[in-house]
């Protein structure tokens, strides 16, 4: 018979190192790559933001195990504005002091032993490989290259290379190729025209598709906060990004020039005509501004790089006080992910009629005596096995601090 605290469901694994008997409330969300998830709703599928306490280093890391036990006799809080964290008495916390800034531990139950505490807050920022460049050709389903070449007729033909065959041509813009012939013919096509462009077919505006790596990730931040995309019954579509700030309208009319993409703007918006372009930005950063979310190759991205994707998110949508504003929760999901890997602790919660993420930095503390207490639960407790590190970002109420495993695979 298993009594209250005895474990309701063991896993053994003979890889694992033990580090505690600790073991987070079901209320607790954790950090993941795809942002906060209730630790009673993690699966080995999933991969939580953790944390080596001795290098700093913080990477994406596969759950291993999730052990569910029987609700405990008591249970440690440790609960400030900034903090939220509910574990059993056996559980592993991390701290530092004022004097020593290298990470200890200590077990929950006796947090009471000392009476100031520092929470882990500072970690190194995950960098990748900074984007040098980027062809939507590479991304894009469907479109057509026009290529203007400085001679005509049979001497573009007897140029061009054998099998490189154009679709049609017109006296006024060129050859035009279909997305197959002109990836196979890419480079050779580039060097023979005078100018290179794509669109989605006839009457159809072309555009330019490589980009430096900054100027289009900074193009995606202000989209992401301040765009949208109108499409028109005669599939042809318009994007627009708004914004009245006359520092921000600058960066924006300078970059889309530099970009190739400026059209029309007035003093509320700027805007331009393609669905090509309407599509990739519905492809890579959702449809509508519930849905919207950071592309997906950012990940990969320099640290710089994630950064200046943050900077333009707050230009656009953030407020003087230090948050960032949005309807969509997958949104919310991925700067939370962005704010750990660049070495700042999330807190979010929903304000009236959206979410609100604070980006501030915070040298998070608390006291023993007024801020641990010993409560009562009736619910059951998760036990967490993670790959190679021993710590995660974790908490209640929208509020996470680095913390714990039972154990590392």
């Amino acid at each position: 018979m298993i009594g209250r605290g005895d474990i309701g469901t063991r896993v053994s694994n003979s890889n694992q190192t033990k580090i505690s008997d600790g073991g987070f409330t079901a209320d607790t969300e954790v950090l993941t790559a795809d942002g906060p998830i209730q630790v009673a709703e993690l699966g080995t599928t999933d991969r939580v933001l953790a944390l080596n306490p001795t290098t700093k280093v913080v990477k994406p890391k596969s759950v291993v195990d999730v052990m569910v036990l029987n609700p405990p006799e008591e249970i440690i809080s440790i609960k400030i504005r900034r903090s939220d964290i509910r574990v059993l008495p056996d559980h592993q916390i991390p701290y530092t002091t004022k004097g020593i800034s290298y990470p200890r531990f200590t077990r929950a139950a006796e947090l009471l032993d000392r009476e100031y505490y520092r929470f882990i807050n500072s970690w190194r920022d995950l960098d990748g490989t900074r984007l040098p460049q980027v062809d939507i050709t590479d991304i894009v389903s469907e479109f057509e290259a026009c290529v203007a070449f400085d001679c005509h007729g049979h001497t573009v033909r007897r140029i061009l290379p054998d099998g490189c065959e154009p679709c049609r041509r017109n006296s006024h813009y060129g050859y035009f190729f279909d997305k197959e012939t002109f990836q196979t013919y890419q480079n050779e096509l580039e060097a023979l025209g005078e100018s290179v462009e794509i669109h989605a077919g006839r009457n159809h505006w072309r555009r330019p598709y490589r980009f430096d790596g900054d100027d289009f990730i900074e193009f995606l931040g202000w989209y992401i906060t301040e765009g949208s995309v109108t499409w028109r019954r005669t599939n042809s579509a318009t994007i627009q990004i708004a914004q009245k700030t006359p520092e921000h309208r600058e960066q924006i009319e300078n970059l889309l020039e530099r970009m190739g993409l400026s059209e029309y703007s007035d003093d509320r918006s700027f805007s331009f005509s393609s669905t090509i372009y309407a599509e990739l930005l519905d492809q890579l950063c959702g449809i509508g501004s519930e849905n919207m979310h950071l592309p997906e190759f950012l990940w990969d991205c320099s640290a710089e790089q994630k950064r200046l994707m943050l900077r333009t998110l707050v230009a656009g949508d953030g407020h003087e006080r230090g948050a960032y504003s949005t309807v969509s929760k997958r949104l919310v999901n991925d700067i939370v992910r962005l704010l750990v890997e660049l070495g700042i602790k999330p807190q979010y919660h929903w304000c009236r009629d959206s979410w609100r993420v604070s980006l501030s930095r915070m040298e998070d503390g608390f006291r023993s005596s007024q801020n641990v207490s010993t409560v009562q639960t009736d619910n059951p407790v998760y036990r967490l096995t993670i790959e190679d590190f021993c710590l995660i970002m974790a908490g209640r109420n929208g509020k996470f601090q680095w913390i714990g495993v039972s154990n590392v695979n």
